[in-house]
């Protein structure tokens, strides 16, 4: 596990998933600063979509290639696990 993963506080499984589904810590910070911010189940979703894509173009052209993806944190703020999926309707308040 390299040093920004432990800064950011991954859990266990989310290292496992990071490595099993190619996030690296780079864009895991990149997205918990740019994605859509999500309360949901306990836990925070923070997503990368066209909007966020759209607006922070200029300022985080990375972005582009994170189209879909979402980091889950703990309300204390740990890295649960992440996951791609473009279907946002997965996000919706039940």
């Amino acid at each position: 596990m390299s040093q920004n993963a432990i800064k950011l506080g991954y859990t266990h499984h989310a290292h496992v998933r990071a490595a099993q589904r190619g996030f690296s810590a780079k864009q895991v910070a990149t997205i918990l600063r740019y994605g859509r911010k999500r309360y949901q189940a306990g836990a925070i979703y923070y997503s990368v979509g066209r909007k966020e894509i759209d607006q922070y173009a200029k300022e985080s052209p990375q972005l582009k290639q994170m189209n879909g993806m979402h980091v889950v944190t703990s309300i204390e703020g740990a890295i649960l696990t992440m996951f791609r999926n473009r279907d946002f309707s997965i996000l919706n308040h039940h």
